[in-house]
């Protein structure tokens, strides 16, 4: 993390949260996706006891306007939200490709 940021959490202000999906690929461009998310971000918002005053979800990216958390800190509750949605969208996509917005797979080089 650069130095000289600070930090302005716990202040009681609403945040503007922007997150784009793995290479700005289209991930949530269908309605399972978005449903899932939405799904998600509930299940966060009441656990965290977050204030949701707003979102928009677009195929690769999503927008949210959120209060700081009664429990926990806004870094551990966007984090369960992302990891969530991807461990439940991880089945959709194709792990030999990137095309879909799966992880890279590297292959080995011959020994020389």
């Amino acid at each position: 993390m650069p130095r000289g940021l600070k930090r302005y959490q716990q202040a009681g202000e609403l945040h503007f949260i922007t997150s784009s999906c793995y290479r700005r690929r289209a991930l949530l461009g269908s309605p399972q996706a978005r449903r899932i998310f939405q799904q998600t971000l509930e299940r966060v918002r009441r656990w965290y006891d977050l204030g949701v005053f707003g979102y928009v979800v677009m195929p690769e990216h999503v927008h949210l306007l959120v209060s700081e958390p009664e429990r926990g800190s806004l870094a551990a509750a966007i984090q369960m939200l992302k990891q969530i949605v991807a461990q439940k969208l991880s089945p959709t996509l194709s792990p030999k490709t990137c095309d879909k917005g799966g992880a890279p797979q590297f292959k080995r080089r011959p020994r020389q």
